[in-house]
């Protein structure tokens, strides 16, 4: 009987993954909308976009230090989706404290750019050696991106308002485990 119960534990979290992929499909979705809303330059801001020595994502990942709460280009929805914006977004305060909560906060979203089809800033050097930056978004018709949805990014800390980032492990070498976290992409373009 143990043995026939311990096969419902997978199936279980399966079931709640796939539950949750849907939600983040119907996110976002509604991430979509929010940035169409938006200005063109604001929307511009959020996206990451690699580097010569690497890409964001995988460096703050890689930090032994690295805060949810302190990188401006991420989003956070609810798990329901009907609150989405930055961390410190107004949506987030807790009506009874009157602070920032973050215990809704449960999709992570980082907007990636798709530098293929949206070029990033570049330099160049032109015929008298000066150097000139290129500004692609200046006359692009859209903003191709990549939205990362990872979670969950907070889970309650055992107290009754408390939270703690998901994968935390602050006595370790590697103070975030953001391998334990289920990851969809989704594409999208914002037009100007």
């Amino acid at each position: 009987m143990t043995g026939i119960l311990g096969l419902f534990a997978p199936v279980a979290r399966t079931v709640g993954d796939s539950a949750d992929a849907d939600r983040a499909a119907r996110v976002a979705d509604a991430l979509r909308l929010k940035l169409r809303a938006m200005p063109f330059d604001d929307v511009k801001l959020l996206l990451k976009t690699g580097t010569a020595s690497g890409h964001p994502l995988t460096q703050a990942d890689a930090r032994s230090d690295y805060q949810l709460s302190t990188d401006t280009q991420l989003l956070f929805a609810s798990r329901d989706g009907t609150k989405l914006g930055p961390y410190n977004d107004p949506v987030w305060i807790d009506p009874a404290t009157r602070r920032n909560s973050d215990r809704e906060k449960f999709f992570e979203i980082a907007l990636v750019r798709n530098e293929v089809l949206s070029p990033p800033d570049s330099t160049t050097t032109d015929a008298s050696g000066a150097t000139v930056t290129v500004s692609p978004d200046a006359t692009a018709p859209f903003l191709a991106y990549t939205a990362r949805f990872r979670w969950p990014a907070y889970v309650s800390d055992g107290t009754s308002t408390g939270t703690v980032q998901f994968g935390a492990n602050p006595a370790g070498t590697v103070r975030f485990d953001h391998g334990k976290k289920s990851v969809l992409f989704f594409p999208g373009t914002v037009a100007r």
